[in-house]
């Protein structure tokens, strides 16, 4: 299934599909139907609706059923006028969860502006709400960004800046113990400048989760009075969501916004895209202009790699919701 290039000034729509429930985990969790569950939405402006809907659908997926789920959004975030109507359609301020309260609760990540955490301009409402999920939810999922902050946040461990992104689709074992729902292996998207180290995880009594065979973490988890899953990868991306980020920076480049030219995401493409890909930055890099992203090649994805993600990211929400209702846990 092929992939068209469209101009990265347009908002994006899923081009490939995925089928969720055609390949439902192994076994349901058993939730009360009391269960409340919260996304508080950090993601920037273009990807923010399509956030929301990847993860709504990978926990109603999870779960079994429909579920109702608060949204929530941190008011120091900057926000443009369009996605500010849809959190005043949508959206409730973070204070407002506080009162609500949530059994799970999921945190995303946004794309960092400055080189340390606590220099964001949102920090101060970050940590707050760390500190209050630590001992006020079953079990918290923090994604990407937002998992860096909360290990500075509880155990001051600073993520740490990678010699290149770390783009594509990789291989992470999964270690034993580490939940039933899980399979051996996971195919996870990752899309990330940093990382957390993982000997400092180990330091700290982070429990690993997944890693890749190069010895990337890619999930792990630790608790206090809450659960709390950390994701470094992104199994709520959609089959074409790299793709798109892809199409996205070759833009910026273009456009002279970024000074290097995206790499390629690995293990994603088939060969025949990776040879399209290839030539076309070689055009772009010998002389970059707007009028090039006319001429984005088409492209394809790895045979059978929708159903790989589709599986382990089904996986992934099955043993977060299997996790949350662990005796001792609050309800």
């Amino acid at each position: 299934m092929s992939i068209q290039a469209e101009s990265p000034l347009v908002r994006s729509r899923p081009v490939l599909t995925r089928d969720r429930a055609a390949q439902p985990p192994k076994a349901k969790p058993r939730l009360p139907h009391s269960t409340r569950f919260a996304i508080v939405n950090n993601m920037p402006d273009g990807a923010l609706v399509a956030t929301e809907r990847q993860f709504s659908s990978l926990v109603e997926a999870a779960a079994g059923r429909d579920v109702a789920i608060d949204l929530y959004y941190l008011p120091g975030l900057a926000r443009g006028a369009e996605a500010s109507t849809v959190l005043e359609a949508r959206y409730r301020p973070i204070s407002d969860l506080y009162h609500n309260g949530a059994d799970a609760l999921i945190v995303t990540g946004n794309e960092p502006r400055a080189a340390r955490l606590d220099d964001e301009p949102y920090w101060p409402e970050m940590a707050q709400l760390i500190d209050w999920a630590k001992d006020n939810t079953a079990s918290t999922l923090w994604s990407c960004l937002a998992a860096h902050a909360a290990i500075l946040r509880l155990d001051r461990i600073e993520r740490r800046r990678m010699p290149g992104k770390r783009s594509g689709v990789f291989a992470c074992n999964v270690a034993r113990g580490s939940g039933e729902a899980l399979p051996p292996s996971l195919s996870i998207c990752h899309s990330r400048l940093n990382e957390a180290p993982r000997q400092a995880l180990r330091d700290k009594g982070y429990e690993i989760v997944s890693e890749s065979a190069d010895g990337q973490v890619d999930a792990f988890a630790k608790t206090w009075t809450s659960r709390f899953l950390f994701l470094q990868g992104h199994p709520e991306y959609e089959t074409d969501s790299l793709a798109r980020e892809h199409r996205r920076d070759v833009g910026r480049f273009l456009n002279g916004q970024r000074t290097e030219y995206p790499a390629v995401p690995e293990n994603y493409f088939d060969g025949p895209s990776l040879r399209r890909l290839a030539v076309f930055q070689e055009q772009a890099m010998a002389k970059p202009a707007p009028h090039l992203f006319a001429s984005y090649p088409s492209i394809a994805l790895r045979q059978g790699l929708a159903g790989r993600l589709a599986q382990s990211a089904s996986a992934v929400f099955s043993m977060w919701l299997n996790e949350m209702v662990v005796p001792g846990l609050p309800r």
